[in-house]
């Protein structure tokens, strides 16, 4: 959405710049969206019009007509009415400017196609589609009373949403997990129906198990098996949301309560008008917690919290000079680069040779990285020491710093992808091993850490320069904390191609280099967790209106905060955002951010 409001703002002719200001994002609590309402079908009706009407209907199938019947039912045969279900099987968007055509077959059938642009499954789990996708289905027709009826297939029909519509019906929640050591949140989001049923399906959601793609990197305080012991979670006018548990010594064990307590409430509270979460086990009445109220209403009476996306204010700036220490934040359109103030912890930049590239800092900035551009040697700075690792790997991608301390950088070793960390705190120590078996026959591209260090993001290809992936995958840890594998992938990303970097800009959203489709321009792309890139879901705009500016021989990039602070590098000049358009940087090949 920032990048939309930038292409509007930019096309105005309002100033280019300006305060930032925080937008809407995922899981405000905001105002109860518009009834949606429908026509039942109207009298003498050809089949065509009853298949393209029933469509629209579906776009309102939480609502009841005056009978109190949901109108979309009264479209269909009797023996096809059990056959809709529009919660339990996927749901596909299409294109508002590409309509919904239908084409009349014989033996009394209409078959319906569509430009299809995204799915959600019945997990809540949205997908992206390759531009002109073709989704198509047939539905036989037969007369009731001598009006036209609609025979649904066999297997059954979910929803078919166009993109003006799909905002009035379904909208992105984060389900909540826990960091235990930190006592943090980690979110996890998936899509829902907006509407009275929102409470209770948030709730089932937070029942089940942890995603494979966050398995062993997060934990659930919500024990296998537990259930919501009554139908529907219930709001009261005070805005309580009391969810009702089935009965289990796990449900009950005091030392989950909270947790438990804080994955609710988390994400309850993101419904208009919840705004306290009160727990009751069925049969024992509401879950004891010493010094806390029946409701409660804040995440830090539990003693948890969501991890904070702090902007870095550590920096470098590397010219024909050298490298020079610079506060992020600071750097401006006007292309000056300020200058950081000395520090008596942090030692004055070292002279890095020029052969190596793709230079990373620490958050404090006490140690620098960087590849040669062979790609076949790390070296590292601390202090005024240096140490070239002795070699471990090929086809190195760009290292990059986490908030858990540890140096990251993965490659090709022994025939096959790596992913390695080092120690951040020190030049002795070799590379540790990170296992992924779904890499096996891949090559990794470039990888970024997420600010919370749970999570890894991955750009990989197959070694012939095809199939290009992006997948998120949870970082699984040892007992001492230390990173030994990655859970499941979890593509994101979709369907952007011949991806070059990546980098997080928050806990849920994220930038990557790449190109829309074969042949486009390379330019950054905002992609958020679980939502994709939205470049057609937005139907009324035009596919340039909602994508940042290209920027010609691009290499990499990364971000002083937000999408509104993107970098991107070239081989000449190092590049910030200015509105949408690009600032080069004065003198300045580079801009190394730490912690990126």
């Amino acid at each position: 959405m920032a990048v939309l409001c930038g292409a509007l703002l930019a096309g105005c002719g309002i100033p280019r710049s300006s305060d930032v200001l925080e937008g809407r994002r995922v899981g405000d609590n905001v105002a109860p969206r518009a009834r949606i309402v429908v026509n039942p079908p109207a009298p003498g009706a050809s089949p065509e019009s009853m298949a393209r009407d029933f469509i629209r209907a579906g776009t309102a199938f939480q609502e009841t007509g005056d009978d109190q019947q949901v109108v979309g039912r009264s479209y269909l045969a009797p023996g096809s009415v059990d056959l809709w279900r529009p919660t339990a099987l996927a749901t596909t968007v299409y294109d508002s400017r590409t309509p919904l055509t239908i084409e009349p077959l014989p033996s009394d059938q209409v078959r319906l196609s569509i430009t299809a642009v995204a799915t959600i499954d019945d997990m809540g789990r949205y997908r992206e589609l390759p531009s002109d996708t073709k989704v198509s289905t047939v539905f036989g027709m037969t007369k009731i009373d001598g009006e036209w009826r609609i025979k649904l297939p066999d297997d059954g029909f979910g929803l078919w949403l166009n993109t003006d519509d799909f905002d009035r019906v379904f909208a992105p929640y984060q389900v909540n997990y826990v960091q235990s050591a930190r006592k943090e949140l980690v979110p996890d989001v998936r899509w829902f129906l907006v509407g009275p049923r929102l409470p209770t399906a948030l709730a089932r959601a937070q029942l089940a198990p942890v995603p494979n793609y966050l398995r062993g990197a997060v934990d659930t305080a919500i024990s296998e098996g537990t259930r919501l012991a009554v139908e529907a979670v219930q709001v009261d006018a005070t805005g309580v949301a009391t969810v009702i548990l089935t009965n289990s010594p796990q449900t009950i064990d005091s030392s989950r309560r909270r947790p438990m307590w804080a994955q609710f409430l988390a994400t309850l509270t993101q419904v208009p008008g919840v705004s306290a979460v009160s727990i009751e086990v069925q049969g024992l009445g509401k879950i004891p917690v010493s010094s806390l109220p029946p409701a409660v209403s804040s995440l830090s009476d539990l003693g948890f919290s969501v991890a904070p996306t702090v902007p870095a204010t550590v920096g470098l700036l590397r010219s024909k000079e050298g490298l020079q220490r610079t506060n992020p934040q600071l750097l401006g359109e006007s292309g000056s680069a300020p200058a950081a103030k000395g520090s008596k912890s942090v030692a004055d930049p070292p002279k890095i040779p020029e052969t190596y590239v793709n230079l990373a800092t620490s958050t404090d900035g006490g140690e620098i990285a960087g590849v040669s551009t062979s790609r076949a040697e790390l070296a590292r700075w601390r202090g005024g020491a240096e140490s070239t690792v002795p070699p471990f790997g090929t086809a190195l991608t760009n290292p990059m710093y986490a908030s858990d301390g540890r140096l990251w950088i993965a490659g090709l070793a022994s025939g096959g992808p790596r992913i390695w960390t080092f120690d951040g705190a020190t030049l002795s120590g070799g590379p540790h091993e990170v296992t992924a078996p779904w890499l096996d026959g891949r090559q990794v591209v470039n990888l970024s850490v997420s600010p919370d260090a749970t999570r890894l993001a991955v750009l990989s290809k197959l070694p012939n320069d095809t199939d290009y992936r992006f997948d998120v995958a949870g970082i699984v840890r040892n007992d001492s904390d230390m990173a030994m594998a990655l859970a499941e992938p979890y593509r994101q990303g979709e369907p952007l191609v011949r991806f070059v970097d990546v980098t997080w800009l928050d806990q849920v959203t994220m930038a990557v280099l790449a190109r829309e489709k074969e042949g486009a321009s390379l330019r950054p792309f905002k992609v958020d967790l679980g939502q994709g890139v939205g470049l057609r879901r937005v139907g009324q705009l035009e596919l340039d209106q909602t994508l940042i500016k290209e920027l010609p021989d691009a290499t990499s990039l990364t971000s002083r905060g937000g999408v509104r602070g993107l970098v991107v590098m070239t081989p000449q000049a190092a590049f910030v955002r200015a509105g949408n358009a690009w600032a080069q940087q004065a003198d300045a090949s580079e801009i190394i951010v730490g912690g990126t």
